[in-house]
């Protein structure tokens, strides 16, 4: 992602519902489940 969530990573789950987190070295952090409308 670009701007203020650069670094985040997503996930497509379904529709317009995506899992976002970030990278502590090779552990995923603040995971989240977001409906990107």
């Amino acid at each position: 992602m670009a701007g203020q969530r650069k670094g985040t990573w997503t996930v497509r789950v379904s529709g317009n519902w995506r899992i976002t987190f970030t990278f502590d070295g090779v552990d995923a952090c603040d995971v989240d489940l977001e409906d990107y409308h």
